[in-house]
């Protein structure tokens, strides 16, 4: 079994246990998993490992440990405090810890493993003897995600939502007509809307679909469009490919594109260049289904849940927010 795959199998266990992150430091610190721990405000200690609370307001958004390179046992509880993990996760950690071609791998580089839901990572180094680890939100920078055509919303709005999206895919057509996205579009000057393409290979009218979404944002009409593909999405996602693509001049037509500029535009194929965003985009932010929603910067596993978009608008929105105060934790460790 490789270090990669056994991280998952400790992740795993933690089943529907509920993450410390987004909790309160006195909740972390009294969980039993660090019960051999000694709190002093948001630092723990156990002999010589340490245990660091990071926090934006009244939230941890991160758990940074320390510790010799023989107390395994205690790196592993930190790691596994961080998602609320059960005591029967940490001799599967521990052994991941122990195990040398793993300790050459954190020795080597920072190793870094993203959780299944794309919410949290787990960064861990070796280095002069001592462990380095740390879990905290996945929190992707701005420049991170692509610019796009047509965002909706103003600029300098507070929350920012990236959207990797499927036209053809159902679960996606449920978001487009969910109350969610009506307040996010009702609400421009908190929300800003960024509508990335990520057309999967067995929807076959996808990439054409946001080919022409493409030409009637040139058109300045790209939501009008979109709108029009989703009201009617019963009837299209039925049809072969040219009726499909009648279809689709017709909505466009309809959403105030003139007929002879989406000519002009369809005569210039996008389609190797829509796919190849994509393909960056599952690269880089390892996106691998549709919907994907990102509220600055970190992966929404519920977009429907309003408690978990407060979360996340209150650790990233006020100074100096999450992402910067990853980003000084990780600088130390690379």
């Amino acid at each position: 079994m490789t270090s990669r795959s056994s991280f998952l199998v400790a992740a795993l266990l933690v089943g529907s246990a509920q993450a410390q992150l987004w909790q309160t430091p006195q909740v972390t610190a009294t969980q039993p998993l660090l019960r051999s721990f000694k709190a002093d405000g948001d630092v723990l200690r156990a002999g010589q490992a340490r245990i660091e609370l990071d926090r934006v307001g009244q939230r941890v958004i991160g758990v940074y440990a320390t510790a010799p390179k023989a107390n395994t046992e205690e790196v592993a509880r930190a790691i596994l405090a961080a998602w609320g993990a059960p005591e029967e996760a940490v001799p599967s950690l521990k052994q991941v810890l122990d195990d040398p071609g793993f300790q050459k791998q954190a020795a080597a580089q920072l190793f870094e493993e993203v959780s299944e839901d794309g919410a949290s990572a787990v960064q861990v180094r070796l280095r002069d003897g001592s462990w380095q680890a740390y879990t905290s939100l996945k929190v992707y920078p701005r420049d991170a995600f692509p610019k796009v055509s047509a965002p909706l919303g103003d600029a300098a709005a507070p929350a920012q939502l990236d959207i990797f999206s499927d036209y053809q895919c159902p679960y996606c057509n449920q978001l487009w007509h969910s109350s969610n996205m009506a307040e996010w579009r009702s609400k421009p000057s908190v929300y800003r809307l960024n509508y990335h393409h990520f057309p999967l290979s067995f929807h076959p009218l996808a990439l054409p679909a946001a080919e022409y979404s493409e030409c009637a944002a040139d058109a300045g009409r790209f939501w009008e469009f979109s709108d029009r593909l989703n009201e009617h999405f019963g009837t299209w996602t039925e049809q072969q490919g040219a009726a499909a693509r009648q279809s689709f001049a017709a909505y466009a037509v309809d959403a105030g594109v003139k007929q002879d500029a989406l000519d002009r535009c369809l005569a210039q194929p996008r389609t190797a260049e829509i796919q190849a965003g994509a393909d960056q985009l599952q690269r880089t932010l390892g996106v691998r289904g549709t919907p994907s929603v990102y509220l600055n910067g970190i992966k929404l596993t519920n977009y429907s849940d309003a408690a978990q978009i407060r979360a996340i608008r209150a650790v990233t929105e006020a100074g100096p927010g999450a992402g910067k105060v990853i980003e000084v934790r990780l600088k130390a460790m690379r």
